[in-house]
């Protein structure tokens, strides 16, 4: 057990490493009605680069949330409250959300309804960590030299994400320059204390059976990716791609 919320901590402070500026070119401004709006939010302040490889079907609108400045002591909650304004929630809508993004997508749920999500690479609950990592956690927000630790790409980073590519490589290194400080310590701290019991109703996950961020063994995923890491979006895109086009046109 001790192993499992070692590993737990572990992955918590990695997977936020996923990030990159939080605030990022917007949404798709085409207005088909015909056609299924579904946000997509990105790991912690990563843009839509994650997404890039993505090859969905037309018939999907696709629209990338932004992230927005954290307010104080603010709790995932009530963030995911203040970016929902980015949603038209008078049509039916669907969200995808990866690492961090999978997260908020879930918070998001409880304010309005989504006709589906779909979090990839993410937990659909809290994971448990001791006392004494959440310890660690604030102490190491508190130090002077985080934010270069956090922001750092180099063969640990690249092993944890499965970035074994030279272009996975690069986005990677990317993402984590681009990344606030700020609002990486935020999410860091929120995500470390993430106490969400209940699974989201109508919530599908995606998870590979070789992340070593969250490791499968501390989630339950409807779908396993073999060969699968914390980048597959990416990565395996076409992979992910069918299984999203498959998931998203089913509630159309």
């Amino acid at each position: 057990m001790l192993s499992q919320t070692r590993a737990a901590f572990f992955a918590l402070i990695i997977f936020t490493f996923f990030s990159g500026q939080y605030a990022f070119a917007g949404q798709n401004t085409s207005a088909d009605s015909s056609k299924m709006n579904v946000y997509f939010l990105s790991g912690l302040g990563a843009d839509k680069r994650i997404f890039s490889n993505l090859k969905l079907d037309d018939d999907i609108s696709v629209h990338h949330i932004e992230w927005a400045k954290p307010l104080k002591k603010e709790t995932l909650a009530h963030y995911a409250g203040r970016i929902i304004s980015q949603i038209d929630t008078t049509k039916p809508f669907q969200l995808v959300g990866v690492s961090f993004g999978g997260m908020i997508a879930s918070e998001i749920s409880e304010i309005a309804r989504p006709e589906q999500i779909v979090i990839i690479s993410s937990t659909s609950t809290g994971i448990p960590v001791s006392r004494f990592y959440r310890g660690l956690t604030r102490f190491l927000l508190l130090s002077p030299f985080a934010g270069p630790i956090l922001k750092s790409a180099n063969k640990t980073t690249y092993k944890y994400f499965s970035a074994t590519t030279p272009e996975s490589k690069s986005l990677l290194k990317a993402i984590l320059h681009d990344t606030h400080t700020k609002f990486l310590k935020w999410a860091l701290a929120r995500t470390g204390s993430w106490e969400k019991k209940q699974r989201a109703d109508n919530l599908y996950h995606i998870h590979g059976d070789q992340d070593r961020l969250i490791p499968i063994k501390l989630v339950k995923p409807d779908q396993v990716i073999a060969g699968g890491g914390h980048l597959m979006v990416y990565i395996q895109a076409d992979e992910i791609s069918a299984i999203l086009n498959r998931k998203l046109m089913q509630e159309k």
